[in-house]
């Protein structure tokens, strides 16, 4: 049994309003075109799942309305056929989107009966195994959703709305149940907030110095279910920073996500961990991280942030990237500090992305590649001076690794629960802990990036090769 899930753009979901809600006593329909992630087997359930990507809105020309009133709206056929030949091209999906102004919180008789006969034209002309989707927004904003394939309709079961905030719409969401482990944190942000992070599947991508204390942060708040990926077996150096880890680890040479993951089992939460000992970059990775909600981004390598920069855009799953540097005067005896700051950057759709703000590399990227899949020509060509080689280790210490993770996580609460406020969120924070200051550093979208300024990617989804990159 396949699954169906939507993920809109929140600008998406606005425009969607506007056309629907234009007189607030009647019916209004809209279209949405969607991209489609189609995850042939849930990391965590081994189940399938479709994903549908918002893309674009179209409206319905007043032209093309036949009858619009409280409880049903039809229209004419022009603009969703057209749709549906641009659909059929890219291998996308047409959504129909209705208001529902009365407040009735589901799919009436009414709906039932106009979209059989609508989609059934969908999937004769498109093929069954595309199926297509119809979403209801009531006066209270609630969504609901269901897919149509084969004649059948299936539930849509979460709903999630990316933007500056996060918003997601399932079933049992507003329960007044709350465990009894989360209940202090209930009182702080109410029921929602847990329910919330128990529905939610997030990817941890690195299990270092800012990777594994992310990990144990997320699994005390209750995140119902977290996916572990680092290619890397525990090394003395790691000792002062990696969370969980023991000399006899380094010794025995584990894997940094059994340490993080046995760390995890061992709060006995109830928590869900997977682990994959690989690259982010890697084939087995691919279906594992379409499967997530969201990504937090613990990885110091250029070719790794490249994937993760453009899984946000292309299958609209925010990442909250981070990063540490620390500078040493050059020369200086005894040593002495010239920088030490931290950076959380969140990526979502039309944000600027870490290509618009000079945190990857795309040199040096391909150069990573190069030395992971064939190290005999890196080598070779480092000798000759064509690619740069991998330099000294930098500097780390855990009570700033741990306190960038801290901050990471604290940002993935506002986006859930906002209590920054209205004006709270920003894309981009910096920690100076040298000075003690904390800056909110924005960025602009360039006009070439072919990642977050082009409308190509935003909710494209599935592309071969994977993300269209192609190293």
């Amino acid at each position: 049994m396949t699954s169906y899930t939507l993920t809109l753009q929140e600008e998406h979901l606005e425009q969607l309003k506007a056309l629907t809600f234009r007189d607030n006593e009647k019916e209004g329909a809209a279209f949405l075109l969607c991209g489609r992630s189609k995850i042939e087997s849930d990391i965590w359930t081994g189940k399938k799942e479709e994903r549908f990507l918002s893309r674009e809105v179209y409206p319905i020309p007043d032209a093309e309305i036949i009858v619009s009133t409280t409880t049903q709206v039809t229209f004419k056929h022009e603009t969703y056929l057209r749709l549906l030949k641009l659909a059929e091209q890219k291998d996308f999906a047409v959504v129909l989107v209705h208001s529902h102004p009365a407040g009735f919180q589901g799919f009436s008789k009414t709906d039932d009966n106009g979209e059989t006969g609508l989609f059934q034209l969908a999937l004769n002309r498109n093929g069954s195994n595309r199926p297509q989707l119809s979403l209801i927004i009531d006066r209270d904003s609630n969504l609901i959703a269901r897919a149509w394939n084969k004649n059948e309709t299936h539930p849509v079961s979460l709903i999630r709305v990316i933007g500056k905030r996060i918003h997601l719409h399932y079933e049992d969401k507003y329960s007044t149940l709350s465990r009894e482990e989360f209940a202090r944190q209930a009182l702080a942000f109410g029921p929602a907030l847990n329910n919330d992070l128990q529905k939610l599947k997030i990817a941890v991508i690195g299990c270092g110095g800012t990777g594994s204390p992310t990990a144990m942060l997320l699994a005390r708040l209750g995140v119902g279910h977290i996916l572990l990926i680092d290619d890397d077996c525990i090394e003395t150096t790691n000792l002062n920073r990696l969370h969980g880890s023991s000399m006899m680890d380094a010794k025995n040479k584990t894997p940094k996500v059994s340490v993080v993951e046995r760390m995890i089992n061992a709060m006995e939460l109830g928590i869900t961990v997977r682990t994959i000992k690989g690259n982010v970059e890697s084939k087995e990775c691919q279906d594992a991280l379409k499967s997530v909600d969201l990504i937090f981004g613990c990885t110091d390598d250029n070719l790794g942030r490249m994937i993760l920069n453009r899984i946000a855009y292309c299958y609209l799953i925010p990442v909250i990237d981070m990063g540490l540097k620390i500078k040493v005067k050059e020369g200086s005896s005894p040593l002495e500090l010239q920088s030490l700051d931290g950076r959380v950057t969140f990526l979502f759709p039309n944000g600027a992305c870490l290509l618009c703000r000079s945190v990857i590399d795309s040199k040096k990227a391909r150069d990573e590649y190069l030395r992971k899949t064939n190290p005999e020509e890196y080598e070779k060509l480092v000798k000759e001076e064509y690619v740069e080689g991998e330099g000294n280790p930098s500097p780390s210490v855990v009570t700033f690794t741990t306190e960038i993770a801290s901050m990471s996580v604290n940002e993935l609460l506002d986006r859930l629960q906002g209590f920054r406020g209205e004006f709270g969120g920003k894309s981009e924070r910096r920690r100076m802990f040298i000075t003690c200051e904390d800056g909110k550093t924005g960025a602009k979208q360039r006009d070439e990036c072919p990642v977050c300024k082009s409308k190509n990617y935003q909710g494209r989804g599935d592309m071969t090769p994977f993300l269209d990159i192609s190293l």
